[in-house]
């Protein structure tokens, strides 16, 4: 508006400045009755001054509404935007409870599934990653829940690993794709036995399935539990699929590299199982 202001400024002063005199001019001259051809001029002039002058200050009018019209559009705008932003952080508040909500409620069906283990709740506080951001390792807040180390780790997914030491309410776990780890696992179909392990890459999750007979039938696809033995993981856990078979042209085993059923990167609550020991009878491998 004001650069439309500027634009017209001068042009419109000019015709004020002509209009004005003309206008009194002949309105002191409007009294003749007959009058000559200056004053019919100055008529003609006047006239035609006048209608552009009206046309002019109609559009200046037109202008001004239009941009108090634009200042109301933009208060508009302005107020429409803050509602959008206010509506859609409560959108993201809503998206995380619901999200949250279904976490809680898989891990309420997980505990109603398992009467017979006694499970300790606790939250992912913390995680060590590696350069290319796959956890290493998990940092437990388990409150005031008793727990020690080799206490196994579980979720609804799948099992997660052991606890691996214990200080002041928190704890470390060591992961069940971890090197270290050693658990004994089972194929669901053919139950053929093994012991998994985690591979060294650092990045990727997979784990390997060691001492596994060559005799047995082990196919991709199929899925990977615990067996119950060695007072680590109760039975028929889930911990992953078969991804690949790797035989060698000779010896009694075979290997197999599972893709672990849990997705490390996303945990936020975890049971740690108290009384694995009471339920598994079943001797320690030596």
């Amino acid at each position: 508006m004001k650069e439309l202001l500027r634009r017209y400024r001068n042009p419109c002063l000019v015709i004020l400045m002509i209009a004005l005199p003309l206008y009194l001019l002949g309105a002191n001259k409007g009294s003749r009755e007959h009058p000559n051809l200056v004053d019919r001029s100055h008529q003609r002039v006047i006239g035609y001054l006048q209608s552009q002058s009206d046309g002019l200050f109609g559009r200046l009018g037109g202008f001004w509404d239009d941009y108090i019209d634009l200042v109301d559009v933009k208060s508009e705008n302005d107020r429409l935007r803050d509602e959008n932003a206010r509506l859609r952080e409560v959108n993201t508040r809503l998206q995380g409870i619901l999200q949250e909500n279904a976490r809680l409620a898989k891990m309420a069906g997980f505990r109603s599934s398992r009467p017979a283990l006694e499970l300790v709740p606790a939250r992912v506080i913390a995680a060590d990653v590696s350069p290319f951001f796959r956890v290493m390792r998990l940092r437990l807040d388990v409150g005031a829940g008793e727990v020690t180390p080799g206490m196994p780790v579980v979720c609804p997914e799948g099992i997660v690993g052991q606890i691996e030491s214990v200080n002041d309410g928190y704890c470390d776990v060591m992961l069940a794709i971890d090197p270290r780890s050693k658990i004994d696992i089972l194929t669901q179909n053919n139950r053929a036995r093994g012991i998994l392990s985690g591979l060294s890459n650092e990045s990727d999750y997979l784990a390997k399935i060691g001492f596994l007979l060559r005799r047995d039938e082990v196919e991709v696809g199929d899925v990977v539990v615990t067996s119950g033995r060695g007072h680590r993981f109760p039975k028929e856990l889930l911990v992953g699929r078969v991804l690949e078979i790797e035989k060698q042209e000779f010896g009694l085993y075979q290997t197999a590299i599972v893709e672990p059923a849990v997705d490390f990167s996303r945990l936020e609550e975890v049971f740690i199982i108290r009384n694995v020991s009471a339920l598994d009878p079943s001797p320690a491998p030596k």
